[in-house]
């Protein structure tokens, strides 16, 4: 504990000394929709880039400000682009979970992500949004991340808007794009999708609900069925806010994210069924999550739970953030079955501590510990995922938007 607490003060200090180093005029550089809009970008983020009500609002109503329908995209007196990238310095040790005894030692310097985003609206009432990305530090190779284009205002004032293409099944509160840490979500809290989306608010309430492709792959077993994608998955999900504490509950159905189809286990459905709180008060929020999973991986009862605490602190308005996160994954088994996975269990921490030079530059000094057990399960993995052993990780780094 003394040296986790030595080592997350030290790299605090080196951030924050950066912070202070740094010179003023880089608060010129601001994203595509504060300068299209004039607006800082804390109007629309709590913590770039997490996003605060009025953003999700602004979002969801295809990029739109309130009482504005969007103008034409030659009518526009800028570029409606952005950039973002992610770097960092890390330092990881792999320990043996029954022994304790050090196995490897890693450093390296990784560019871990660069985006370029054009969005916006096309048209009066009608948004878009192009996304490329590459995550450099994964090896993956730089392709669409979403594509989409959505119809505003079916029924006035935002009750209904129509959105298809390459979108993010997600909660605007709680998404792997706007996370403060270097480290993923272990919860399936984001799923990309593709298909189309119908969506709204009214008053305190906001919705979805959407028919998607079955992005399941092929596996190593020969398919005993037709895995074309074609709509034949869906979601709806819901949230509701009173005096700024947001309540959301969602469910999937989809043959996505079978471990390894077979004959036996084919046509299969996997589904999921949650609830996320987001409590918020000046200047703690809270996030709790519980995600059930059952038919993991195409076996029969086979469920998956996952648990999400997480708090972020503002200790300096707009400026110094305290991020914890703890999560936690417990695979049931099921006995007699020939697709049987192993058991999948484990634990992820993240303390994260993040400076902001200007809203969309910010410094991050980050540790994270992840442990877990069963045969083909990775360590700092994507979602749904723990670790064959533990490993720990020092971070400090960097994310730049312009």
């Amino acid at each position: 504990m003394r040296k986790f607490l030595l080592t997350m003060m030290t790299l605090g200090t080196i951030s924050v000394s950066l912070a202070i180093l740094a010179p003023p005029n880089l608060a010129l550089a601001v994203p595509s929709f504060s300068r299209l809009h004039g607006l800082p970008c804390n109007e629309c983020h709590s913590a770039f880039p997490r996003l605060n009500p009025f953003g999700m609002d602004f979002k969801q109503r295809g990029f739109r400000l309130p009482r504005e329908e969007g103008t034409y995209i030659w009518d526009q007196n800028t570029l409606p682009i952005s950039a973002l990238a992610v770097g960092r310095l890390r330092i990881s040790h792999t320990d043996d979970p029954v022994t304790g005894a050090r196995l490897s030692t890693k450093s390296a310097f990784e560019l871990e992500e660069v985006e370029l985003m054009v969005a916006g609206t096309a048209a009066p009432k009608v948004g878009y949004l192009l996304e490329f990305a590459q995550e450099v530090a994964d090896g993956e190779e730089f392709g669409t991340e979403q594509a989409w284009l959505q119809f505003d205002d079916l029924f006035p004032g935002s009750l209904l808007n129509l959105r298809g293409g390459i979108m993010l099944n997600e909660n605007y509160y709680l998404s792997q794009k706007r996370r403060l840490t270097f480290q993923r979500y272990l919860s399936p809290i984001t799923f990309n999708v593709t298909g189309v989306e119908v969506n709204g608010a009214w008053r305190r309430l906001r919705y979805a609900g959407g028919i998607v492709n079955d992005e399941r792959e092929s596996g190593a077993n020969t398919p005993a069925v037709n895995l074309d994608k074609k709509l034949a998955g869906f979601y709806i999900w819901s949230t509701y806010t009173i005096a700024d504490q947001v309540l959301g509950i969602r469910y999937i159905n989809t043959k996505d994210n079978s471990d390894n189809p077979s004959p036996i286990i084919d046509g299969r459905t996997r589904q999921q069924l949650e609830a996320t709180l987001n409590l918020w008060y000046e200047p703690v929020e809270l996030i709790l999550g519980y995600y059930h999973n059952w038919d993991i991986g195409g076996v029969n009862r086979q469920q998956r739970r996952n648990y999400l605490a997480e708090a972020i602190v503002e200790i300096l308005p707009g400026k110094l953030f305290l991020d914890g996160r703890f999560e936690l994954q417990d695979t049931s088994p099921v006995g007699g079955s020939p697709n049987n996975p192993s058991t999948a269990n484990g634990t992820q921490v993240s303390a994260n501590v993040t400076y902001y030079l200007i809203p969309n530059i910010r410094l991050i000094a980050e540790f994270d510990k992840v442990s877990g057990e069963g045969l083909g399960v990775y360590s700092f993995s994507g979602p749904n995922s723990s670790a064959t052993n533990s490993e720990e990780r020092y971070m400090v780094g960097f994310q730049i938007g312009l």
